[in-house]
């Protein structure tokens, strides 16, 4: 049975570490920029306004859906292909005003943006301001609920930051005279129940809106794997879960604290903690239109891998390249490889130029002039060899007669 600090005690780094210890759990408190707030503060960073009947029907139907879903061992989009998907803008932070639910939806939208557009260095940025203000009101005090988030991103659209600006405090609604003309919208919403249909999505299409208790241990949390240590019941709050681990057996989160909180404003949480899922759902999102799409990525570099791909079927030639960290293609002739073939196949060096998926040149080649050349680069390639080894057989010596001096 877990050891876990009542209602009501005063928490200290101290106090939670020995909690964490006694229940031999694997993450790191201290203080934070959250836990140094009052509690009055710390509350209002929070903001999912609970329904029970809607609580009550989640719950219910994870006691009955058994179904079956594939899903890697593992999935976190901040590390997707190489590549940061999520990413986590400077000063973005709900501040003292129960927005998370916003929050969370925004962080989810511009990361499926990006996903399904294929640029994960896009820089959108959308309003939380006009999701919150204009869509809920003046509720920094009550909080949200992610279906009615999601309900005004589809029907409504959400304009750029720079439209609404967001403060966290009570504002009118007060968007921008040509909202209409900015406007990111979701095509579609879907509430995730089943807890490996959830890792699915996670795995095969991107993140997910999650809702979680929050308790008082939570505002000192810095890193690994939180499982509460107290028993005070803070409030509930809305956050992006951008992947999992079945080894560490845990979701992986971005919350709206700044990156002054966790882990640069990431944590983890085990799976079933704080009714993440086992009293709330998940919400993911697709088919997203923006006012207008990201420019193709453009530019030049050497090619780390050069092939060609010859289709049969189609009669037809691909010129393949891996160049700006991804591969890259050209169709061409057989007239065209032709003219390019020889000193394409012989290079040592290839330079290419491509603007999104596709090659737009091959700039130029590196080769041996001649024979001879070759062979004085390869006798003076053994030289330095050669004096290479003259050299590690000299340290050798050096260590050997070293240890004799120390064992004297």
């Amino acid at each position: 049975m877990a050891v876990r600090a009542k209602k009501g005690e005063k928490l200290t780094v101290t106090r939670i570490k020995s909690l964490i210890e006694a229940n031999e759990y694997d993450w790191e408190p201290g203080e934070t920029a959250i836990s140094k707030l009052s509690d009055d503060e710390q509350n209002l960073r929070l903001g999912v306004e609970v329904n029970k009947a809607e609580m009550d029907r989640i719950e219910t139907a994870l006691s009955t859906e058994f179904k079956t879903f594939a899903f890697a061992p593992e999935r976190d989009w901040r590390d997707k292909d190489g590549k940061d998907w999520v990413g986590y803008r400077d000063g973005w932070d709900q501040g003292n005003c129960g927005s998370c639910v916003a929050f969370a939806a925004v962080a989810t939208i511009e990361c499926q943006a990006k996903i399904q557009y294929k640029k994960p260095t896009w820089d959108l940025d959308i309003s939380e301001a006009d999701l919150f203000f204009c869509g809920a009101g003046r509720r920094c005090q009550q909080g949200w609920w992610p279906t009615k988030a999601l309900d005004y991103a589809q029907d409504k659209g959400i304009p750029d930051e720079k439209c609404f600006p967001y403060k966290d405090h009570d504002m009118e609604c007060a968007s921008c005279s040509d909202r209409a003309n900015r406007l990111t919208k979701i095509g579609k919403s879907h509430e995730i129940i089943n807890i490996d249909q959830r890792k699915e999505w996670l795995d095969k299409k991107g993140p997910l809106i999650a809702c979680m208790a929050v308790y008082s241990d939570f505002f000192r949390y810095k890193d690994g794997v939180y499982r509460r240590v107290s028993d005070d019941l803070r409030g509930y709050h809305a956050i992006t879960c951008v992947g999992y681990s079945e080894k560490e057996g845990c979701w992986i989160c971005k919350n709206s604290w700044g990156k002054d909180w966790g882990k640069g404003g990431f944590f983890k949480i085990a799976y079933g903690e704080a009714e993440i899922d086992t009293k709330f759902a998940m919400y993911g999102t697709e088919n997203i239109t923006v006012p207008k799409e990201p420019e193709e990525e453009e530019g030049c570099g050497w090619a780390e891998h050069v092939v060609v791909d010859y289709s049969f079927a189609a009669n037809r030639r691909v010129l393949w390249a891996y160049v700006g960290g991804k591969w890259r293609y050209h169709l061409v002739s057989d007239t065209q490889l032709a003219g390019i073939g020889t000193n394409l196949f012989e290079a040592t060096a290839i330079r290419a130029c491509y603007k999104g998926d596709k090659l737009t040149k091959i700039l130029e080649w590196k080769k041996q002039k001649d024979e001879k050349a070759q062979k004085a680069k390869s006798t003076s390639a053994r030289a330095d060899f050669e004096e290479l080894e003259k050299d590690l057989d000299e340290i050798e010596k050096k260590i050997t007669q070293l240890k004799q001096d120390l064992g004297r």
